[in-house]
């Protein structure tokens, strides 16, 4: 009895092991479910590089802070709802930090619609429907409204900030065949944000944003990266927002990076005979 007692614990103790996370900063562990890499034709394995989680740390950080504006073309894909086969159209996109994005589409010599974040607040215009949709950046938004369906500029800046994702918060990283999952919690429990990393290229390749209840909040991913004066820029962005199912796709062309932006491009001006919409 005492021999099937001490088989019994020595099972549960490796249970218990296998379940709970290792509090170290790099985990080592079986090949990851996404691994879309490990695969893939072309890929060569043996560039894959062994870093610690510090070193990527600093690898992401120091590539956000050296990419301080953007200016581009954009090809524009918008799917939600009421238009699940997806609204196409031209537009360009300036960014700037911190915190000011501005996104204008335009489809048949028109605006489509224009987005806009100053870091305080934000504003969507639709001309068609002639309301302006406005909020407080950083607040949880009504889920409910219909103007939540729009795509949201303030959560467009924080996928494209990638070190005041750890400013004051905890973070560790697990190491997978191809990629690096980087985790950022609040308060050390609760997860505020995910990011993958190439292994190879020191890309970010996708970013996750969770709300305090640890529901997904907002997912991008990144691809198509060119070299632009010295720094990786993704030439394609893919946005969803899964609460209201909405989808954002972002071609870029024509990228300039770091040149001085006019702060009349950030200014909100009310366009006539359009209402405003408080939706916070």
């Amino acid at each position: 009895m005492q021999f099937k007692s001490f088989i019994l614990k020595s099972i549960l103790i490796i249970v218990i092991v296998l379940l709970i996370p290792v509090g170290c900063a790099t985990q080592k562990t079986r090949p990851y479910i996404d691994d879309k890499l490990i695969n893939k034709q072309g890929i060569d394995l043996s560039k894959v590089q062994t870093l610690s989680f510090p070193q990527v740390k600093e690898i992401i950080v120091s590539e956000s802070l050296g990419f301080t504006s953007l200016k581009a073309k954009a090809g524009i894909i918008l799917t939600c709802p009421g238009i699940n086969e997806g609204f196409r159209c031209k537009g360009i996109v300036r960014f700037q930090k911190p915190g000011k994005i501005r996104v204008i589409g335009s489809k048949l010599a028109r605006t489509a619609f224009d987005m806009l974040s100053d870091g305080e607040n934000y504003w969507s215009y639709l001309p068609k429907e002639k309301v302006v949709y406005k909020g407080k950046c950083n607040v949880t938004r009504n889920s409910n409204t219909k103007a939540y369906i729009f795509p949201d500029p303030d959560d467009i800046v924080a996928l494209l900030e990638y070190d005041r994702l750890f400013e004051a918060r905890h973070s560790y990283m697990e190491t997978w065949p191809t990629f690096w999952l980087v985790h950022i919690l609040e308060q050390e429990f609760v997860p505020y944000g995910r990011l993958s990393v190439d292994r190879i290229d020191n890309t970010v390749t996708e970013l996750t944003m969770f709300k305090p209840d640890s529901s997904v909040r907002v997912q991008a991913t990144f691809s198509d990266y060119a070299k632009i004066n010295g720094h990786s820029i993704p030439k394609a962005i893919q946005i969803n927002w899964p609460d209201t199912n909405t989808n954002l796709t972002l071609n870029l062309n024509n990228i300039t990076i770091n040149e001085p932006l006019s702060p009349e491009i950030f200014r909100f001006k009310k366009p006539k005979r359009a209402e405003i919409v408080e939706i916070n």
